[in-house]
């Protein structure tokens, strides 16, 4: 497999090769057919269009909070999201999230751009001219003390992030950076894992980067609470098949990051 300019190129040998030891499982299921059509697939094409095939693009943004200010942060935040229904935006907010155990004093907010970089165009521009918004964002930023995001593409065999409130959960956002060139090979290990790992965890998001840092996969799941997220975990280790899976993807990584994240009260996801 040879990357060039954020293209990968494939030959139908080497395809066959990656997804041959997996072929004769395959079940005749969404994941399933999302490994068999990689043997179909162009010789040339990008990266992102094998992984994904959803319009929408998320934006993932990463507030770290002055320790003082968290309340004042969120009061402000929720009063953003009241604005934007009335500036004519059409991005949605999916979840929004502040974090126990990991980077504390720290905000996570998950954004769907229906439209993809259409919508995502819009509305920078309208948060760049909106008086409204402007205001909200001057002092925001007097609370913060470093924010980030990313322009992410969602796996096409993960489940599409939805709001959720029928219950109080926990959500951890496992995050890695992978080596250079393997994420059509994760996406290939993941499509038949999060088979294996669902059985025993509720999956809400695969997302990957396509702007801002590159090579990293953001995971994200649900729990009721921290004791039958240790549950889940242990079962998932007895399932057939898991060992060998984690010894084929763990080569790949570079990085990991594991954060516990608390639902806003204003959160679609609860």
């Amino acid at each position: 497999m040879l990357l060039q300019r954020g293209h990968v190129t494939v030959n139908r040998f080497s395809i066959l090769r990656l997804v041959g030891f997996m072929s004769m499982s395959v079940e005749t299921s969404t994941r399933g057919s999302w490994l068999k059509s990689l043997i179909h697939r162009k010789e040339v094409e990008s990266q992102s269009h094998i992984l994904s095939t959803s319009p929408c693009i998320y934006e993932l943004q990463i507030h770290e909070i002055r320790p003082q200010c968290v309340s004042d942060y969120l009061r402000q935040f929720e009063h953003f999201l009241n604005l934007l229904p009335h500036s004519g935006s059409q991005a949605e907010i999916v979840g929004s999230w502040t974090c126990e155990i990991g980077r504390q004093d720290t905000a996570y907010h998950l954004w769907k751009h229906p439209s993809g970089y259409l919508c995502l165009g819009e509305h920078t521009d309208i948060c760049r001219r909106d008086k409204d918004i402007l205001n909200y964002k001057q002092k925001r930023n007097t609370m913060l003390r470093c924010r980030t995001n990313q322009v992410c593409l969602p796996f096409s065999f993960w489940p599409e992030p939805a709001a959720d409130r029928s219950g109080t959960n926990l959500y951890e956002l496992r995050s890695y950076s992978l080596r250079p060139g393997a994420m059509i090979e994760w996406g290939n290990h993941w499509a038949r894992g999060l088979r294996l790992r669902s059985k025993n965890l509720r999956a809400v998001a695969g997302l990957f980067s396509h702007i801002g840092e590159m090579q990293v996969v953001h995971h994200f799941w649900a729990y009721p609470n921290l004791e039958v997220r240790r549950k889940s975990r242990d079962l998932t280790w007895q399932e057939p098949g898991w060992n060998t899976f984690v010894m084929k993807t763990v080569p790949l990584i570079r990085s990991m990051h594991s954060s516990i994240l608390r639902p806003s009260s204003f959160s679609p996801m609860q």
